[in-house]
């Protein structure tokens, strides 16, 4: 089993459990999983936050970071083994014996330790609060475009109608080739067979589901009342939501992401056709 690590689990007995119980259960550890063990207390956070994969460094797989993973081809073949950083991978247990040395005051390894740290801020809290200013706008737009009727069906979890889908469809799509076109690391756009296999596409739609999370729960006036704070945190999960879509399961205390992990899933495997783990056999 190949599981994404969502980092408020990275501290919970079930992630011990899970590598426990058998030495083929993969931890999949993302950038962001990274960026936020570091927040906060750096040394204090990423000891803690580290601790149990440091029991079981054979079984962690580190993937690679988000900017990379958008400038991924989409092509099936080997699109696991893509996402995956060898070269970090391969270093996580000395990684682990660096944590233990800076425990003990090494003075170089803290500073590293303290580097990381202060880059892991600025980008949750300059670049990506910045980013989330503009999400309750996204999401009363989306609303926008469903009926009275069908934001009844989102708001009683209700399947979805063939109208719904195929605005679910064009709101992805419309996303993810704007997304396309303002990445550094794309040259140009995917092919129709080969795009919901990219990760811009399954973040794009990863967004889009976190838009109809919103509405269907707390209305989609609700978003501009939410601190900004909480809403990157939001974008945050649906950065693991996209990366896990790829493997097994995502690892997650958070109910919000299960539910858009879960609907991620179904509309990657009955809508867009993709392999989707567990959906396919």
């Amino acid at each position: 089993m190949r599981k994404v690590v969502d980092s408020n689990f990275l501290r919970s007995n079930g992630l011990r459990d899970y590598l426990a119980g058998s030495p083929k259960n993969l931890a999949l550890l993302t950038d962001y999983a990274a960026m936020e063990a570091y927040k906060g207390d750096t040394l204090l956070s990423i000891q803690g936050s580290m601790e149990i994969l440091a029991e079981f460094p054979s079984q962690v797989l580190v993937l690679k970071n988000t900017l990379v993973a958008c400038g991924l081809h989409g092509r099936t073949s080997g699109l696991q083994r893509r996402f995956i950083d060898e070269s970090q991978t391969k270093g996580f247990s000395a990684y682990c014996r660096q944590l233990a040395a800076a425990r003990t005051g090494d003075p170089t390894l803290i500073r590293k330790l303290m580097e990381h740290g202060e880059e892991a801020k600025r980008h949750l809290e300059e670049r990506m609060l910045s980013d989330a200013k503009t999400l309750p706008t996204t999401i009363e737009t989306v609303a926008k475009g469903y009926t009275a009727q069908e934001l009844a069906i989102l708001r009683n979890d209700e399947p979805y109608s063939e109208e719904m889908i195929k605005k679910l469809v064009l709101g992805v799509l419309r996303t993810a080739v704007a997304m396309f076109k303002e990445h550094p690391r794309v040259q140009h756009l995917p092919n129709q067979k080969d795009m919901p296999n990219t990760f811009i596409f399954r973040a794009a739609l990863s967004a889009y589901l976190l838009a109809l999370d919103w509405i269907a729960i707390a209305g989609p006036k609700a978003a501009f009342g939410a601190s900004h704070k909480k809403l990157r945190n939001d974008m945050v999960d649906i950065n693991f939501v996209a990366y896990a879509t790829y493997f097994d399961d995502l690892l997650t205390n958070d109910e919000k992401t299960i539910r858009i992990y879960d609907k991620a899933r179904l509309l990657l495997w009955r809508v867009f056709g993709c392999q989707i783990s567990g959906l396919n056999a």
